[in-house]
């Protein structure tokens, strides 16, 4: 078994002090819990042969977004750093007290993923936030984010990107995916700081929680490799994953239930979907119908609900609107990347 080196909190990620051509594992120590034993993040830093980009992948940032773990761990047995060109650095639990929980807030309840870059001072997840930024991926040049549906939802394989972006736009159709959905980015996400700070960063949104779904996750593989291609980083040809089977939508908003009862959501993912069309039932406790949600544009299915206890006010269906078609036919920045 490798190494590990703990750094401690006054250290942050340096290159210099790694050798090339070589994979590094590492702790960071972000901050300190009750019993004042640091929280430590593990870092796995594949640092090539030559200088190159610095390329960041992030997972379980929500601590039951888990498939984002198996990608990094397969990516790495597929990377030689020998031939390498310049860093990757994968970070396959970034929310540890979540993951550790198996929940996706942090300890105080708070989601990391709304309070970034947090504050050197102040409510726990804020410290934490704080320093997962500015110990580890200021650092980078390039941010792959990889997440899952929340608790009780399912996702489709899709991409949140600003494709009116250049460089976004880029890495959003080097990925193999189902679906793109032009978000502009929410505030508080790690994805929006990354953005604001000249390191153009996309989520990638891998199915469901709590679970590995490796077709979704090998298909995630090859849009990653794909990317390393394009930057230069690997040898190779940068491969036409973006084709017309995927689905380019402007916008996308969840559909949200009036009532509560026991619900079914008919659709299944990635269906398309008519304006008017009924999407989902909620029945009383006696097995009579209370309800029916409708459709009020046409749409594709993003993700869905799939808890059948349902208050009034539950998010019913993630819909994917406003549909651009075709997709562009070539990707600024790369002569050779064509999609079909």
């Amino acid at each position: 078994m490798s190494n590990v080196l703990i750094i401690k909190s006054k250290d942050e990620l340096n290159f210099s002090s790694l050798k090339r051509g070589k994979i590094h594992r590492l702790f960071i120590h972000i901050s300190e819990n009750a019993l004042g034993i640091p929280w430590r993040v593990p870092l796995i830093v594949i640092k090539g042969h030559e200088k190159g980009k610095t390329i960041g992948l992030t997972a379980a940032l929500h601590g039951d977004e888990l498939n984002g773990i198996s990608t990094i761990f397969k990516l790495l047995e597929d990377i030689n750093p020998l031939k390498l060109k310049g860093n990757i650095v994968l970070i396959p639990i970034s929310n540890i007290p979540g993951y550790l929980a198996n929940q996706r807030y942090f300890l105080d309840n708070v989601d990391l993923n709304r309070i970034m870059p947090g504050q050197p001072e102040g409510a726990t997840s804020q410290i934490y936030a704080h320093h997962f930024v500015n110990k580890i991926v200021k650092k980078f040049d390039y941010l792959l984010d990889l997440h899952t549906a929340s608790h009780g939802r399912v996702n489709s394989l899709y991409i949140r990107s600003d494709i009116d972006n250049e460089q976004t736009r880029e890495l959003a159709y080097l990925q193999k995916t189902q679906i793109i959905v032009n978000k502009y980015d929410e505030e508080g996400t790690l994805r929006a700081w990354a953005n604001s700070n000249n390191i153009p960063a996309i989520t990638i949104e891998i199915g469901n929680p709590s679970v590995f779904q490796h077709t979704l996750i090998n298909a995630t593989l090859e849009g990653i490799k794909n990317t390393l291609v394009h930057l230069e980083m690997l040898e190779g040809e940068v491969k036409d994953l973006v084709t017309k089977d995927v689905t380019v939508c402007n916008s996308s908003y969840w559909i949200y239930s009036k009532s509560g009862g026991i619900v079914d959501v008919l659709p299944k993912l990635t269906d398309r979907i008519n304006k008017g069309q009924v999407i989902a039932i909620i029945y009383n406790v006696f097995g009579e119908v209370k309800d029916k949600i409708i459709a009020n544009k046409d749409g594709i299915v993003i993700g869905k609900n799939i808890r059948p206890n349902c208050e009034a006010g539950t998010r019913i269906l993630h819909l994917g609107v406003d549909i651009k078609e075709p997709i562009p036919e070539t990707i600024p920045g790369h002569k050779d990347f064509t999609p079909v």
